[in-house]
């Protein structure tokens, strides 16, 4: 079932259970204190992955301002469970219990709008919850209300289709790659949305942490890295075919993987590669941005991933799929070498194998575009600019004036 439809289906219910919650659940909330905050976030997890750590940087612009944090679905690890909690001024809560079960979950969705409505000037920012959307058509006008959306899954079960379907409720929507904010443009143009709604569409960029020298060691053998999770998107599994046929020519390359991906990894795979499994610390993930030459991705869609901005601030080359975001910041032999074939399985496999193996024969290029990859990075990817600009929104509820 498409997605929209099972929006339009759970819309019914709710407004079903309304009276009964109006009833039952509205005296509860109507002497529950109100918190001070006028901050609260929504978020799906606190699971590792790089969604979170914008999310981690998102409350770190307000770290001085109170706020509420809520997690809305079942946290797969706890990696960053501390970070999340440990955040200064912040009272946190993980419902997902109430938002996952389905009996509990209209009458959760109404006592948080009855619950949220009794605050004055409150914004509510969320990201990757579909518990958010459901509570959109309950919530007052005054209530500021944010997505941060992360990218287009193109399918019928994408998140892209809540965003469609709740976009009158909200004042705005972030994104943070070019790519994502062309699609949503054509998406809205497909189903009739105005040029009002697409106004709601703010440009917001990612920071990371950006050394203040690149330390680097190019000898052999060539280290390539994965970070990150499995699943259909990423297309881990290609890498076993690509260590396969590096392990034939007898390249002097070894593979590290850091990360949830190992369900898509063979035996083999596994046995000759170095597996790290999760990093939580970010002082833990750049020394081993700063051990390894080269970050490989072969997904077959995503934005522009904070992994790759992450490994370029420590000189890795990106060897990543030509996709429209990656190409926003990366050109290749000048900062990356772009995998240009993304639909053809085998072709992105042979074209990985080829550029592996170009750096694994020329030192002198490794280090140009290392160097090349850092440089980028030290003048496009630095974090202050978003620290900045994610305060002027939470806290003056206006949408931010960047600077070109």
């Amino acid at each position: 079932m498409h997605n929209l439809t099972k929006i339009k289906i759970y819309r019914v219910v709710l407004w079903l259970a309304y009276p009964i919650s109006l009833l039952l659940v509205y005296p509860i909330v109507f002497f529950k204190k109100k918190k001070k905050a006028r901050i609260v976030f929504m978020f799906d997890r606190y699971a590792i992955g790089g969604a979170q750590r914008i999310f981690l940087d998102a409350l770190q612009s307000v770290a001085d301002v109170e706020k509420q944090i809520y997690f809305t679905r079942y946290s797969g690890d706890d990696k960053l469970k501390d970070a999340f909690f440990s955040t200064p001024n912040a009272a946190v809560r993980d419902i997902h219990r109430y938002c996952e079960n389905l009996f509990l979950r209209p009458f959760t969705i109404h006592y948080y709008a009855f619950y949220f409505n009794r605050h004055e000037n409150l914004h509510l920012f969320s990201s990757n919850s579909t518990f958010f959307f459901d509570l959109l058509p309950f919530l007052k006008n005054s209530v500021c209300k944010t997505e941060l959306f992360h990218n287009f899954a193109h399918t019928k079960n994408g998140m892209e289709w809540f965003g469609l379907a709740t976009s009158k409720y909200m004042n705005y929507r972030v994104v943070y790659d070019n790519y994502t904010y062309n699609n949503i443009r054509k998406q809205y143009e497909q189903y009739g949305l105005s040029e009002l709604e697409f106004k709601k569409v703010l440009f917001i960029e990612p920071g990371v942490t950006i050394p203040a020298t690149l330390q680097k060691d190019y000898r052999p053998p060539l280290r390539v890295l994965y970070a990150g999770r499995g699943g259909p998107q990423k297309r881990v599994w290609l890498l076993n075919r690509v260590i396969e046929k590096l392990s034939e020519e007898n390249i002097a390359v070894h593979f590290i993987f850091a990360g949830t991906m190992q369900d898509d990894l063979t035996e083999k795979t596994m046995e000759v590669s170095t597996m790290l499994g999760g990093i939580s610390k970010e002082e833990e993930m750049y020394l081993l941005y700063d051990s390894v030459h080269v970050l490989i991705l072969t997904s077959i869609f995503e934005g522009f991933p904070m992994v790759i901005k992450e490994s370029m601030a420590c000189g890795c080359v990106p060897v990543v799929t030509a996709l429209e975001g990656n190409k926003m910041h990366l050109s290749t032999g000048v900062n990356a070498l772009l995998i240009e074939h993304i639909a053809d399985e085998e072709k992105v496999v042979n074209e990985a194998v080829r550029l592996i193996r170009e750096l694994a024969s020329d030192n002198e290029l490794l280090k140009r575009l290392s160097q090349s990859a850092y440089d980028y990075a030290r003048e496009n990817f630095t974090r202050e600019r978003f620290m900045e600009a994610y305060r002027v929104l939470l806290i003056e509820r206006k949408a931010p004036t960047l600077q070109g």
